[in-house]
């Protein structure tokens, strides 16, 4: 089993990137600059901050993680809306089994003097064993009045309705597990993530 975590970076208009290593990201959006950035976790941490430095700067920030075995992971995002006018996404989901552990802690600043931003964080995991852990902390800190925003975590196990309906249609345990969590994953991750994560869910459920 591959040991790598990928990234992708689909765009990144008028954006300076610093990082020391592929473990800590730091961006800098600058005017009508737009970023979109996919990251797939596995054995390590990763620390994304975002800085939408200008008006109509824009990110979406997609995590997906995989953890098994005794993994520790820890995911910290935050986006810093320095400017009126700018949009934030970002998009988490992961499977955790065995006795791994993940811990995910993302935020959404919008100081006072940065109105009409619109800023959204979504986190789902799924749990495939009783010793396994994911714990998610999302957090809105929100100073200015003229903003939407959102955010929202679901964790639990794989939906026992959707394991019957599968199996009632032919399926093993194992099959229909194996497409739920594809599924869970597939409208997230790129193409190019796939054959990693198809090894994983072939070792794993």
């Amino acid at each position: 089993m591959t040991t790598s975590n990928p990234f992708l970076i689909h765009s990144q208009e008028n954006v300076v990137i610093k990082n020391s290593d592929d473990k800590s990201w730091v961006f800098e959006v600058g005017k009508d600059g737009n970023l979109w950035a996919d990251f797939l976790q596995m054995t390590d941490d990763l620390k994304v901050v975002v800085n939408l430095q200008d008006v109509n700067a824009r990110c979406q920030i997609n995590c997906a993680y995989l953890t098994n075995k005794n993994n520790k992971i820890n995911i910290d995002i935050k986006v810093l809306h320095k400017s009126k006018n700018t949009t934030s996404e970002q998009h988490i989901k992961g499977i955790a089994t065995d006795e791994s552990r993940v811990s995910f802690k993302g935020i959404i600043e919008i100081p006072k003097s940065s109105q009409k931003c619109d800023g959204r964080q979504h986190h789902r995991g799924l749990v495939l064993s009783p010793k396994a852990k994911i714990e998610a902390t999302p957090q809105l800190e929100i100073w200015a009045d003229d903003v939407v925003c959102s955010h929202g975590s679901a964790i639990g196990p794989l939906d026992v309705n959707q394991l019957f309906y599968l199996q009632t249609r032919g399926l093993s345990e194992s099959e229909a597990k194996k497409i739920l969590l594809s599924s869970f994953l597939g409208d997230l991750m790129p193409e190019e993530f796939s054959d990693t994560i198809q090894q994983w869910m072939d070792e794993n459920a």
